[in-house]
């Protein structure tokens, strides 16, 4: 049995994440339980009938003493949580790397490398860092992410979105969140986008905004409405939650993928993309290059630079100087006309959808069903 010590309350990716991996090992045959909380709104808007009954199940189960898990994080009603069972296993993701390990750690990392816990990194990328924070290897597993399901099936949903598309018009998404869009590179993007595109009813961009009560995302657009009046190119933005069914209809509506991200720990929403067979426009960086290279998605170039005003340097200070990536502003340009003019573009597609593939949560299941048994 696997007992997870996740909190529901809050809909977030841990939530999410959790009940894809939860709903597969149990799929499996293996019996899980998942600690007790409330389910929130946004849980309630996203999960189908079936799954709200399986979490209401599976909260009421006597949690497992043979294996645990949790989720690492800096905020301190995650990083907190105790695991009691035989084995007990942490997952960890994050957006940055350490130019320096000569200083002391923040209160995370150093919680993350002195606890007891068998480290589950998201991705090679998320392994380095914490080797590099003390962690010993024989301490580190790596347990890939998986795409949306529905995506890596050959459905008639996607023949039913591809009979509805123009291909007249180019649809362009780009997904952030208004919380943090220093993070997503939306600051670099929006206007650069603006800027090429302006006075061309050919081209059109759609935002998935997570942030959806921050006023930020709309402000700015305002801002580049006023400057570019009737020139100004169009572009939808989608703030509500979507459940994966409607996720993957935005993917399948769409043409190409813009993630001039900073930094990423694994990123599902790119490998989402892949799945659904976009070209995607992405910085060769951090946890999607578990996935990512140059011959299934297009590289923007970019430089390391320190951690700038993000969601993370708002609510703590990270230690031994955080870096991520910068992307160039010419590479990303470049890219973006690229994109649409690529003779190559169908091998590019092609090659990101069979890359998805290898990505699924019963894959994932299987590694981590693997894993729990070598370490018991």
């Amino acid at each position: 049995m696997v007992h997870f010590k996740v909190d529901f309350e809050y809909f977030n990716s841990f939530a999410d994440i959790t009940l894809s991996l939860a709903k597969t090992l149990f799929q499996f045959g293996v019996p899980v339980s998942i600690e007790p909380s409330k389910l929130s709104r946004d849980a309630i808007k996203v999960i189908d009938s079936e799954e709200k009954e399986m979490l209401e199940y599976w909260m009421k189960q006597s949690p497992s003493e043979l294996f645990q898990l949790k989720w690492s994080h800096y905020w301190q009603t995650t990083r907190d949580i105790k695991l009691q069972g035989h084995v007990n296993l942490e997952l960890f993701a994050i957006n940055y790397e350490f130019a320096r390990n000569d200083q002391p750690d923040d209160d995370w990392i150093a919680s993350t490398r002195n606890n007891s816990y068998h480290k589950l990194a998201v991705s090679h990328y998320c392994k380095q860092i914490l080797l590099q924070a003390g962690c010993s290897e024989s301490e580190v597993s790596v347990l890939p992410l998986a795409a949306n399901p529905i995506l890596l099936k050959s459905s008639p949903l996607e023949v039913q979105v591809n009979s509805k598309k123009s291909p007249e018009i180019k649809r362009f998404l780009h997904l952030t969140n208004s919380w943090d869009l220093y993070r997503f590179g939306t600051d670099v993007f929006l206007p650069l986008f603006c800027e090429e595109f302006q006075g061309n009813p050919r081209v059109m961009l759609i935002i998935k905004d997570g942030g959806s009560n921050n006023p930020t995302l709309a402000k700015m657009i305002e801002s580049l409405s006023a400057k570019y009046g009737r020139k100004m190119p169009s572009i939808y933005i989608l703030r509500r939650l979507l459940n994966k069914s409607d996720l993957a209809k935005l993917y399948l509506l769409s043409d190409v993928l813009v993630a001039p991200f900073r930094g990423e720990g694994f990123a599902i929403k790119i490998l989402d993309a892949f799945a659904a067979g976009l070209p995607v426009i992405m910085p060769l960086y951090g946890g999607p290059t578990e996935y990512a290279n140059p011959s299934n998605c297009y590289p923007i170039e970019y430089d390391l630079v320190p951690l700038g005003n993000c969601y993370d340097t708002q609510y703590f200070k990270p230690q031994n100087s955080p870096h991520w990536a910068e992307p160039n502003r010419e590479s990303l340009r470049q890219q973006l006309h690229r994109v649409l003019e690529d003779e190559n573009q169908a091998l590019v597609r092609q090659n990101a959808k069979k890359t998805a593939q290898q990505f699924s949560w019963e894959n994932s299941a299987k590694k981590l069903l693997a894993l729990m048994r070598k370490l018991c």
